[in-house]
């Protein structure tokens, strides 16, 4: 199976519009040439799927949502690092919460939005109550409807900007938050092992071999001009990408190359 073939079905379409508020962010005096989140306050990097399909299952939007913003966020507000499963958002429980609202009996891709409401009903379960595993059916036969649900999870509001606007990105990370989003990959994407930093092409897009493109959602955590760079932290595990604040997982990409890819809209968390 090519590298090409097991990217397949990660979990987003990255022609589709999210629906939702579009609200300008504001920042106070001048918005500075660099600003990154606290790193104390994000989960660790972690795998949606296998080293063999990184990928699959295709949930990536409950892993940038979920176990992402929605964890960032909660530790942030309790200034407690979620180093343990009990302090991060389980992307397992929400996932298939999503998959029934849509009426679907297996895995398919879904939208942020879809997300980010449910957790402003009430929060999710966190890992060590609803455990992620990379097996789509594994996750069906464990979803417990009655889970215990963690009200730290839960999100008071949130509002999407566009990734045509770079300062109103930069505006949300420079205010202390993160964003999630939507975009589609280049063909060095996947198999991306940190050269060069920041990853600035090629400007490409890959397909399926429908001719639809593939598509991927991750958390957007910082910005830097004197690199050009965005800085997003990806769900593919600690063995992919480069390295930052010690470990794996992550991605510097020049602005440009981010724009060209991105979906549109970029989430954010208001309070």
């Amino acid at each position: 199976m090519s590298a090409r073939q097991e990217f397949l079905n990660l979990g987003y379409n990255p022609t589709i519009i999210e629906t939702g508020r579009s609200v300008k962010p504001a920042f106070s005096g001048t918005l500075p040439t660099s600003a990154t989140v606290n790193p104390l306050y994000l989960p660790p990097p972690q795998a949606q799927g296998t080293s063999k399909h990184i990928g699959s299952p295709g949930s990536c939007a409950a892993w940038a949502t979920t176990y992402g913003l929605a964890t960032f966020t909660a530790a942030q507000n309790s200034q407690t690092p979620p180093s343990d499963a009990s302090l991060q958002a389980s992307p397992a429980h929400i996932y298939i919460e999503v998959m029934k609202c849509y009426g679907a009996t297996q895995c398919q891709g879904s939208r942020l939005g879809s997300y980010l409401d449910l957790l402003c009903q009430g929060g999710t379960p966190n890992w060590a109550t609803a455990p992620y595993t990379p097996n789509c059916s594994t996750l069906w036969s464990s979803y417990d409807p009655n889970a215990t649900i963690d009200t730290s999870f839960q999100i008071p509001g949130w509002a999407m900007v566009e990734t045509s606007d770079l300062d109103s990105v930069k505006t949300v990370i420079a205010n202390g938050g993160a964003l999630c989003y939507g975009t589609a990959l280049n063909s060095t994407f996947i198999a991306y092992d940190g050269s060069p930093s920041p990853m600035n092409g090629p400007f490409d897009k890959i397909k399926n071999p429908d001719g639809g493109l593939v598509g991927h959602c991750m958390l957007i955590i910082g910005y830097d001009d004197s690199q050009g760079a965005i800085l997003i932290q990806n769900s593919f595990g600690t063995d992919w990408g480069a390295t930052w604040n010690g470990s794996g997982g992550y991605i510097w990409m020049a602005y440009d190359l981010f724009q060209f890819l991105a979906q549109g809209q970029a989430q954010y968390i208001t309070s």
